[in-house]
């Protein structure tokens, strides 16, 4: 990197050291600082091999001052500052959710033990219905035997004529 160029003007020492800075009305990018009664010249490339550092310094330090501890929570308060009343939100629905969801898995349960019983039940049901065959069965046979025994008390006594 080039040595910043440095003119000196005018060396008047009278008076305290003071810095006064002026925009030379010369060319573009020229301007003077007075230090302690000296006249100095920067010119552009000088003016940017000094800022340059300084920028970079400043740069650093804001990088490190928005990056502290606290301004991370500050950061971390607002995100979720803004953020929680669509998350309490969500989390309200899930619970109707799962409320809704317990509910019809314990509908469908019931539904299932209520099959298996009927299921469980089928052989007392063929039982029931054996024996109600073999009630129907005995019905049919006393019926019959009541049949013949009023039918042939009438055949065998016939009712009087004249």
């Amino acid at each position: 990197m080039e040595e910043p160029e440095m003119q000196l003007k005018g060396a008047a020492a009278t008076g305290p050291c003071s810095d006064s800075r002026s925009h030379d009305g010369g060319p573009a990018g020229r301007e003077r600082e007075r230090v302690c009664g000296i006249t100095r010249v920067r010119t552009d490339r000088q003016t940017t091999a000094v800022s340059v550092p300084v920028t970079d310094k400043f740069t650093e330090s804001m990088y490190v001052l928005a990056n502290e501890p606290s301004v991370a929570l500050y950061r971390l308060q607002e995100h979720v500052r803004r953020s929680l009343p669509e998350l309490a939100q969500h989390k309200s629905d899930m619970q109707s959710w799962e409320e809704q969801s317990q509910g019809a898995i314990y509908t469908v349960e019931y539904a299932c033990s209520a099959i298996k019983n009927m299921t469980d039940s089928s052989v007392y049901f063929k039982s029931i219905d054996s024996l109600l065959k073999q009630a129907i069965a005995m019905k049919d046979q006393l019926n019959a035997a009541q049949g013949r025994s009023t039918v042939a008390p009438q055949v065998k006594n016939p009712p009087a004529s004249s």
